[in-house]
């Protein structure tokens, strides 16, 4: 997937971040609960983050652990938002 490099990018606040285990993986995660719409780009301190793609949070465990693994074996950073039901993958 390509990603509008001039899409505004939503800083994070590092201490913000909590982990979200993942089939035996500890995967850095944020709750943007609260933000009024998920942006294609997050920054957290110097890394910078682009969306990939999407789970639903009932019923994740059945294709998101495949995903991140092979994102990872990709040599991809991964870092989970959660929002309303869904959590968005994004890569570094």
């Amino acid at each position: 997937m390509t990603t509008d490099q001039a899409a505004p990018v939503t800083e994070v606040d590092g201490a913000l971040l909590g982990t979200l285990e993942l089939a035996g993986a500890v995967i850095p995660y944020v709750d943007l609960e609260d933000e009024p719409r998920i942006a294609s780009r997050l920054k957290v301190g110097d890394i910078e983050y682009a969306y990939d793609r999407t789970f639903p949070v009932k019923g994740h465990g059945a294709v998101m652990p495949t995903a991140v693994a092979e994102l990872q074996a990709a040599g991809k950073r991964i870092l989970v938002a959660e929002r309303g039901e869904r959590y968005y993958l994004f890569v570094a």
